[in-house]
């Protein structure tokens, strides 16, 4: 875990960081945004120590970093920038094996750790081994510059803006490339950009900075979903979230208390509860309000009206979870050819219900929303 402790940093009679407390769990990839001045890059290098705060304190899974060897840790903190640092006059082994080196590991497994490295990041061993950086492109020199902060086998990374001077498609591709080895490698990382695109798509939180203070901590979902003030929600673009339907999970979209019925009704009583809701179909449910099954008034409209539900009704009913996304519940909706899906928690108990109208509606409700505002 990481810890900023009451951190102030001044320059002069300039403040740029000012009371900031934040604590970054293990494991995690988390994103300093903000614009230009608000001291992302800053509180960055405090962790390596290249910058000193003016007052306050880091503490690295518990100790505190002003007690600890800078070149030591700076050894044991992998550390990607812009235009990567490689030395040029080593080759692509040699960058990679710098530091493994110097801290006395197995020349076997500094080999191997080398070899796995560079086909993480796509690069083939054979054919870039033996390269100097000058002879790779910077999209290649950029993800020679990731594997060797993973080389370390330091738990923690720093990486300030290491994607920003790449083109489009190489840049998406890292952004993927980093993610998985993230996930794979479970590292904590402290991630630098301008680009709320990119934090959007690898953060498992977003640090929102401005004047160096902290304007919202969260996850992207809930920064998209509910900004804290007017400054995120315009820093982050207000339709954002309708360009990332991957974030809008089934809870956002659903009608919060579906038209339901039990299985022992009649299906006269259930004809009527439809006409009565102005429905054409109803979720069948017990007392405990698990999901049972589903009529609908097409299926059941020519049956003898004594008839009881549980004997008629649909009981292979697909479901979605709360959190599963837009774009997995209208895949689900296409390859079925439903129009509707309970979605239902943990226990199988009914919490909603999505229909083709309820996504409409609420796509439809946040652009009026939008077009007020605007």
């Amino acid at each position: 875990m990481i810890q900023f402790r009451n951190i102030v940093k001044k320059y002069r009679t300039k403040t740029v960081i000012e009371e900031f407390t934040l604590d970054i769990e293990a494991g995690q990839l988390i994103v300093f945004i903000g614009p230009s001045g608000c001291g992302k890059t800053t509180l960055l290098k405090m962790v390596n120590k290249l910058i000193e705060p003016t007052s306050g304190k880091i503490l690295v899974n518990g100790t505190d970093i002003t007690e600890m060897n800078p070149i030591e840790l700076r050894r044991n903190i992998g550390y990607v920038i812009q235009n990567t640092g490689l030395f040029p006059h080593m080759t692509i082994q040699e960058n990679l094996e710098l530091i493994p080196k110097l801290k006395g590991e197995n020349p076997e497994a500094i080999e191997k750790k080398t070899t796995d490295l560079l086909n993480m990041v796509g690069l083939n061993p054979e054919e870039y081994l033996h390269r100097y950086p000058k002879e790779l492109s910077g999209g290649q020199q950029q993800r020679v510059g990731v594997a060797r902060a993973f080389s370390t086998d330091s738990d923690i990374i720093l990486m300030d803006e290491p994607f920003s001077a790449l083109d489009p498609v190489t840049r998406s591709t890292l952004q993927d490339e980093l993610y998985q080895m993230q996930k794979e490698l479970n590292k904590t990382i402290i991630f630098v950009t301008h680009d709320m695109d990119e934090a959007i798509k690898i953060a498992d939180k977003i640090c929102i900075l401005k004047d160096g203070h902290i304007l919202q901590y969260d996850t992207p979902e809930n920064i998209l979903k509910n900004p804290a003030n007017p400054f995120v929600e315009d820093f982050i673009g207000k339709r954002r979230v309708w360009n990332n339907p991957e974030l809008l999970k089934a809870e956002d979209i659903m009608i919060h208390q579906p038209v339901k019925i039990t299985a022992k009704r009649t299906v006269l009583q259930a004809i009527e509860i439809m006409k009565e809701r102005k429905v054409d179909s109803l979720i069948v449910t017990d007392r405990n309000q698990q999901l049972l099954g589903i009529v609908t008034l097409k299926g059941i409209q020519l049956l003898n009206r004594n008839m009881v539900l549980e004997e008629i009704m649909e009981k292979n009913v697909l479901s979605v979870s709360q959190d599963t996304n837009l774009i997995a519940v209208l895949a689900a909706m296409n390859e079925h050819k439903i129009g509707y899906l309970p979605v239902v928690n943990s226990a199988n108990q009914l919490i909603g219900l999505i229909t083709r109208s309820s996504i409409l509606s609420a796509l439809s409700s946040q652009l009026i929303d939008l077009e007020v505002a605007f």
